[in-house]
């Protein structure tokens, strides 16, 4: 089989993977190695970050103002809350859950009590604890294929240049692609949200279907099935 062919069939497969996957963005290959922090300041990290952009993620599709609080339960766990709003309505939503420290900088981030927090898949490759970090996900697919996501986090929600070089500086040095990165919406429009994390007159207690089935439903189906 000519190299020609071998392509077409690889782009036919991921095709494929990508519609079945439904999630994270599909490579050729197994997972790349990559460099991930050697000591992390859980404490440090701690608070609210805003998403700066990402790889492309279904569950993401259509809404903006992005960010996650993150609290500490004990020495081991850390509390999650992922807010947005829609693009398309205005309507607030937002997901509870855990994370679970694997190892230095690497974490079990789980939506439903049904999910295993046994293996890391949060692992911040990259962080000043004050204005930005990297952080990426990665798992086998098959043994052709993997799925990859990537976030650039940030304190502020339009962060300073110096920021996001110092963060397109690990993804180089990782061999990850800026190109794929799609800017998340962050502008006046978004909430402003208090040291708490709590958006300022407004309510952000609804739970988007497709939050609700990426984080409870499907897990809970996996898990019985």
């Amino acid at each position: 089989m000519n190299h020609h062919y071998q392509l077409v069939y690889k782009v036919i497969f991921l095709i494929w993977l990508c519609g079945n996957c439904k999630a994270q963005l599909p490579f050729p290959g197994q997972c790349p190695e990559v460099k991930i922090m050697d000591t992390f300041d859980l404490n440090a990290y701690l608070g609210i970050w805003y998403e700066y952009s990402k790889y492309p993620f279904v569950f993401e599709i259509g809404k903006k103002c992005i960010y996650a609080n993150y609290g500490i339960i004990d020495n081991s766990t850390v509390s999650v809350v992922n807010a947005a709003i829609n693009r398309f309505t205005g309507n607030p939503s937002n997901v509870t859950g855990t994370a679970k420290v694997i190892a230095p900088a690497q974490l079990a981030v789980t939506f439903s009590a049904n999910q295993q927090a046994t293996k890391p898949n949060y692992l911040v490759l990259g962080t000043d604890y004050t204005s930005y970090a990297v952080v990426y996900s990665c798992s086998s697919a098959t043994p052709l294929a993997n799925l990859r996501i990537v976030w650039i986090l940030t304190r502020q929600p339009q962060p300073k240049q110096d920021a996001i070089d110092a963060a397109f500086k690990i993804l180089d040095d990782n061999k990850l692609s800026r190109s794929l990165l799609i800017d998340t919406i962050q502008n006046d429009n978004c909430p402003q949200l208090d040291e708490n994390g709590t958006a300022i007159n407004l309510q952000s207690d609804n739970v988007d279907p497709i939050d609700e089935f990426a984080t409870t439903v499907l897990p809970d189906a996996i898990a019985k099935a």
